[in-house]
C-alpha cells in the first residue's frame, strides 16, 4: 500500500492524543512503516503529547522497508537498530525512554487481534478484505472513545453491524464505536500497598510508580532482598522448546524486558550491577543434544544457536561435557542491586517501610489495611499486592495458593580465568561479580548446607570436566518459591468464597476486591519478574496488556481454581 501523507491528520492527530495518560492506536498492515515513523515524529514534536503512546501494527514483512522520506530518516534508523530478530507473535520495541512502545503482531491477522488485550483509542484499517469476525474482534477492543479510520467501503455493512457509526469522507470513512463492549474491568485510586520487597516486590512498585502511583512497600526483614534475591549473582535467558509452550514464548519477552530495564535503570545513573554477554546451556546426554540441536534450527542465531562441544570450548576457554545452546542475548545480574535501584528510580513515589512484618490483612470498605502481630496498623491502601512469596499463603489461606518452596544453596567459588561466559545446565556458574562466582543451586537437605555446597561443587566438576578443582568461599540456603505448574502468578486474586454458580472460564471466576498477587518466581526471578510486574501494572493502570491474552491466561492466579472446577464438573 502505498504511503498515506494525510496519515496523522486523518486521525485527527496530534490532538486526539493531547493532555491524556496514554494513547493506543492499531494498524492493520504496518506495510513500509512509514505511517507510524509520521505518527512518532508528530508525537514527540507535540509539547501536549500523551505520556506513552501504545502503537500495535500486524506485520508479515521479514524486515523493516527503507526509508524514501528524509525527514524520517533518524526515526527509521533508530528503529531499525531495533529490528526484532524473531518475526513470532508480539515483538515490543521500547522508544523514548519507554514512554512509545510499538508493539510488532506477526502471525495470522484474526488471530493476533484475539490475542490483544487493550482498549484502543485509534485503529487504522489498511489492509484488504476482513471477515465479520476480525470486525467482532475489533469491537471487543473498543470503546466509545474509539475513532476508526478504513480506506475500503467493502467493510462498511460489517463495521455498522459492529457498531460504529461510519462518515464517508471522500477516499476514507472514519467513525466511533456507538455502542461499545461493557467495561467490567475495576478501576483503583493510583494508591497501592505492596507485601515484600524482592524482586517481584519491588519491580510491581517500579512499574506502578512510573505510571504516577503512590507505593507502601512493606518488608519484614530489615533490608530489602534478604531472601533468592539476596544471592550474590544470578542469571537470566530464554528457553526453547519443540513446540514454543507457554514457558519458551514467557521466557523470551521476560528475558527480553528484563535487558530492556536494566539497562533503562543503569542510564538514569543508578548502580546495577549485570552483563549481557551470553549463556551457554549444556546438554544433559546425547539424547537432549540431538533434541537441542533440531530445535535451534528454527531460530536466527541472534537469538538461539546450538555450539559443538569443540565450538564452546573455543567460546568458554573451557570444555563442557557436551555442546549446547548459546544465547547470545543472556545476561546476568546482581538481584539485590537491581531491586534497590528499582526503588531509587522513584523516591518520591515509593516508601520502603522494613522491619514491618504483616501478621493479619483486612478489608475494609476502602481497601485493605495491613495489621502486624500487636494489631498495629502498618499501612492501608485501595490496593494489596502480595508479593512475598510463600508467606502470602498464611497472610490469605482462605484462596489456598497454589505455591510450594524448596531450600536451595547458592556457592560462591573465587574467579577463573575461565569459563569466559556464564554456563547452566544440570548445575550453573555465573561469570565472576566482586571476586568471585556464583554456582549453585542444589536442594539443602536435613539443613545439611555443607553437603549442598559439596554436591554445588560437583555438579560444576559434571559440567566442566577438566576444570581444576576450585575450592568454596561461601555458601547461603534460601527458599525457592515455585507455583505448582512452574509459571508466576501475576494479576488479581481469585475470591472462592464468592463462587456461586458453575464457573467454566477465568472471566467468570469472582476476584477479589483491590487484592493482586505477584508470586511463583521460582528459579527464574530475574526472567519473569519485570515482564510479571508489567502485566499486573497494566492490568492495575489499564495499559495495553504487554503480552497475547494466552500467556496472561497462563499466569492468571485463578487458574488452579478454574482447573479444580473444570475437574469436578467431569
Amino acid at each position: 500500500m502505498p504511503t498515506n501523507p494525510d496519515f496523522v491528520s486523518r486521525h485527527h492527530l496530534p490532538e486526539r492524543w493531547q493532555d491524556r495518560e496514554r494513547f493506543v492506536m492499531l494498524q492493520f498492515d504496518f506495510a513500509d512503516g512509514a505511517d507510524f515513523l509520521q505518527a512518532w515524529q508528530a508525537w514527540r514534536q507535540d509539547p501536549q503529547r500523551s505520556q506513552r503512546l501504545y502503537y500495535f501494527a500486524m506485520i508479515n514483512e521479514a524486515e523493516l522497508a527503507a526509508c524514501t522520506q528524509p525527514e524520517l530518516a533518524a526515526f527509521h534508523a533508530k528503529l531499525a537498530s531495533q529490528w526484532p530478530a524473531l518475526k513470532r507473535g508480539f515483538q515490543r520495541i521500547h522508544l523514548e525512554n519507554g514512554a512509545l512502545i510499538l508493539t510488532l503482531m506477526w502471525g495470522e491477522p484474526l488471530a493476533q487481534l484475539r490475542s490483544l488485550h487493550a482498549t484502543l483509542d485509534a485503529a487504522d484499517i489498511n489492509t484488504g478484505e476482513l471477515s465479520a469476525a476480525h470486525y467482532k474482534a475489533l469491537w471487543r477492543l473498543s470503546s466509545a472513545n474509539t475513532r476508526v479510520v478504513t480506506y475500503r467501503k467493502s467493510g462498511e455493512a460489517h463495521l455498522k453491524s459492529a457498531g460504529y457509526a461510519m462518515e464517508d469522507l471522500g477516499n476514507y470513512q472514519a467513525g466511533l464505536c456507538s455502542r461499545p463492549p461493557f467495561d467490567k474491568a475495576p478501576y483503583h485510586p493510583h494508591h497501592a500497598m505492596i507485601i515484600g520487597a524482592g524482586l517481584a516486590g519491588t519491580s510491581i512498585a517500579e512499574r506502578l510508580a512510573t505510571r504516577g502511583w503512590k507505593i507502601d512497600l512493606l518488608e519484614a526483614q530489615s533490608e530489602v532482598a534478604t531472601q533468592s534475591s539476596g544471592n550474590h549473582a544470578g542469571l537470566f535467558h530464554p528457553s526453547a522448546s519443540r513446540d514454543d509452550n507457554i514457558s519458551a514464548r514467557l521466557s523470551r519477552i521476560g528475558c527480553a524486558e528484563t535487558q530492556e530495564h536494566l539497562a533503562r535503570l543503569q542510564n538514569a545513573g543508578l548502580d546495577v550491577f549485570f552483563g549481557v554477554d551470553g549463556i551457554l546451556q549444556v546438554a544433559k546426554d546425547d539424547t537432549q543434544a540431538l533434541l537441542m540441536q533440531e530445535i535451534a534450527n528454527d531460530f536466527p542465531a541472534e537469538i538461539l544457536n546450538w555450539k559443538t562441544q569443540d565450538a564452546a570450548t573455543e567460546l568458554l576457554g573451557a570444555r563442557p561435557n557436551h555442546g549446547g545452546w548459546w544465547f547470545p542475548q543472556g545476561g546476568w545480574a546482581n538481584p539485590s542491586s537491581v531491586c534497590r535501584a528499582n526503588l531509587a528510580l522513584w523516591p518520591e513515589q515509593i516508601r520502603l517501610r522494613c522491619n514491618s512484618q504483616v501478621a493479619q490483612l483486612v478489608q475494609t470498605p476502602d481497601g485493605w489495611t495491613a495489621l502486624d502481630s500487636a494489631g498495629l496498623v502498618l499501612a492501608a491502601a485501595p490496593v494489596i499486592i502480595v508479593a512475598n512469596a510463600t508467606d502470602a499463603m498464611a497472610l490469605l489461606p482462605e484462596l489456598e495458593l497454589p505455591l510450594s518452596k524448596t531450600l536451595r544453596s547458592t556457592t560462591l567459588i573465587p574467579a577463573l580465568e575461565s569459563p569466559r561466559h556464564s554456563l547452566t545446565g544440570s548445575g550453573y556458574i555465573t561469570p565472576a561479580f566482586q571476586g568471585y562466582h556464583c554456582i549453585g543451586a542444589a536442594e539443602v537437605r536435613d539443613n545439611d548446607l555443607a553437603s549442598a555446597e559439596q554436591r554445588n561443587l560437583a555438579e560444576l566438576q559434571a559440567l566442566l570436566p577438566e576444570l581444576a578443582a576450585v575450592s568454596s568461599a561461601t555458601s547461603r540456603a534460601c527458599f525457592r518459591p515455585n507455583s505448582l505448574d512452574r509459571l508466576p502468578l501475576a494479576g488479581a486474586l481469585p475470591d472462592p468464597q464468592s463462587i456461586t454458580s458453575a464457573i467454566h472460564q477465568l472471566h467468570q471466576i469472582p476476584r477479589l476486591k483491590g487484592a493482586y498477587g505477584l508470586l511463583g518466581l521460582g528459579s527464574r526471578g530475574l526472567s519473569w519478574a519485570i515482564i510479571a510486574a508489567e502485566t499486573l501494572a497494566c492490568q492495575l493502570n489499564h495499559d495495553p496488556a504487554p503480552i497475547e491474552i494466552d500467556l496472561q491466561q497462563a499466569i492468571d492466579p485463578a487458574r488452579f481454581l478454574l482447573r479444580k472446577y473444570r475437574q469436578s464438573n467431569q
